[in-house]
């Protein structure tokens, strides 16, 4: 039978384990300590701001743009008015665990730096009550526009605060152009009006003929502002007596492939138009139609909604709100969510009534519009461009002892500037005499401030996009 011999342990054991169930107990009692210290800290000093996204250059481009400030941790609800903004621009807020999210109301001036704080930030179990701020400089287009000239026409690409000249593509009778995802779509016209539409590569310089369904011309360029859809209308050589009842709208997604395809009308047909355009930051499209019937047609579904009646079609404003149309009445401003009409009347320019002409009228009411002032003493007038708030216009652009002429303008995605066409002086008859779309051989693109009317730059050519 054997025995089995149990020894003591060493005093050094003993006194090794003790020792380190004290330090483990200290160890613990000193992180709890710590841990409770932090949470007082966290407690009294509020919420901290982590981190921050926003997209610079989509808070110029459109409204509804979003800040997504991120917290150090959860949140309780924010108030609907603890957020303000500088420069001050209306916004709305809501939070949901540690997100804060900031929408602003409509697009945001280009190259500006903004400050948006948020007060009154506290966690779900309360303690003290934070503000997180955070400061960001808004981003600006990249300007394209038309320098016709020989041998050859020019796309120019240039900023709004640079005086940089860069040629994007450069070809004989350029017609029209608009970017379109990746590339341009260019359209020249033969001397017998015979169009041809061409998508150019920038970066690689490969140019490309797109196969048209038929022969005649090709007019009215429109993309979407953002995605890859083109527009244009192809019209016969031989239209008749009334041109526009000729004009067919097609649309290409020059992502998809080279299939060109009509826009149909309500009753199915291809769809002839006296005007169109995209509404800015979408694709949906605006048109009036031969028939005289404004629509609104959705290109994914195909879904045409009629708008009322009219005959002559302006332009969609800059905001994508309302299109400006003509009717015996005159102008007036449809919003494209409903059709709601608002009869355009300008208001007077120092004490006179002026006459309206193109327009461009936002959301707000605001009109940006070619004016026309009668001098009935004098048997003169001057034509101007203006700013009309709904109580008074004032002049954004006069040419120089009214020598000139306003041919058109543009105004940017953000409302903030106007890009006005103009004919320095229309004694001097200089048409480059092209067989579509002629313009003077001198016309001059001036952007203009709108809210100070200050002139910030001027270019030679036309046909300015802002992208």
């Amino acid at each position: 039978m054997s025995h089995i011999s149990i020894s003591a342990r060493p005093p050094e054991t003993e006194h090794s384990i003790h020792s380190f169930r004290r330090t483990f107990a200290w160890t613990i009692a000193v992180l709890l300590v710590l841990c409770g210290i932090f949470l007082g800290l966290g407690y009294l000093q509020g919420p901290k701001l982590s981190s921050a996204q926003v997209d610079v250059d989509a808070v110029v481009s459109s409204s509804d743009q979003t800040l997504r400030l991120f917290a150090n941790q959860t949140l309780a609800a924010v108030d609907s008015g603890a957020v303000t903004v500088s420069p001050d621009v209306a916004a709305t807020v809501s939070s949901e665990g540690d997100l804060i999210s900031v929408q602003f109301a409509e697009a945001l001036d280009y190259n500006t730096e903004y400050t948006v704080s948020v007060d009154d930030v506290v966690s779900p179990s309360g303690g003290s009550e934070s503000t997180l701020s955070y400061s960001f400089t808004t981003g600006e287009p990249t300007l394209y526009y038309l320098d016709r000239g020989v041998p050859n026409d020019e796309i120019v690409q240039t900023g709004m605060s640079s005086q940089e000249r860069t040629v994007v593509y450069s070809g004989e009778g350029i017609q029209e152009f608009v970017p379109v995802g990746d590339v341009f779509a260019v359209t020249t016209a033969a001397a017998d009006r015979t169009g041809t539409l061409t998508l150019v590569n920038p970066d690689t310089g490969v140019t490309e003929q797109v196969l048209l369904p038929e022969v005649g011309e090709v007019a009215d360029l429109d993309a979407a502002r953002s995605g890859s859809l083109l527009g244009f209308t192809i019209s016969s050589l031989d239209p008749g007596p009334i041109p526009t009842v000729s004009h067919t709208l097609y649309t290409m997604d020059v992502n998809r492939g080279r299939d060109v395809v009509a826009v149909t009308d309500l009753d199915g047909d291809p769809m002839r138009v006296v005007g169109w355009q995209f509404v800015p930051g979408s694709s949906t499209i605006v048109a009036l139609t031969t028939e005289s019937t404004l629509v609104r047609v959705d290109t994914a579904s195909g879904l045409v909604v009629p708008l009322g009646g009219y005959f002559e079609f302006d332009r969609v404003s800059a905001d994508g709100s309302n299109v400006v149309v003509v009717d015996p009445r005159g102008s007036a401003a449809v919003a494209l969510s409903d059709g709601t009409e608002l009869r355009l009347n300008p208001s007077t320019i120092d004490g006179e009534q002026p006459f309206l002409g193109q327009t461009d009228a936002d959301a707000a009411g605001n009109l940006v519009a070619k004016m026309v002032l009668v001098d009935a003493d004098g048997g003169s007038f001057s034509s101007v461009l203006a700013f009309d708030d709904g109580e008074a216009s004032r002049i954004l652009y006069q040419t120089v002892d009214d020598k000139g002429a306003i041919l058109d303008f543009h105004v940017s995605p953000n409302n903030q500037f106007v890009a006005v066409e103009v004919q320095p002086n229309v004694s001097n008859f200089d048409s480059d005499e092209y067989v579509k779309n002629p313009r003077p051989q001198s016309v001059t693109t001036y952007l203009v401030e709108i809210a100070t009317g200050a002139v910030t730059r001027s270019v030679e050519g036309f046909g300015l996009v802002w992208r």
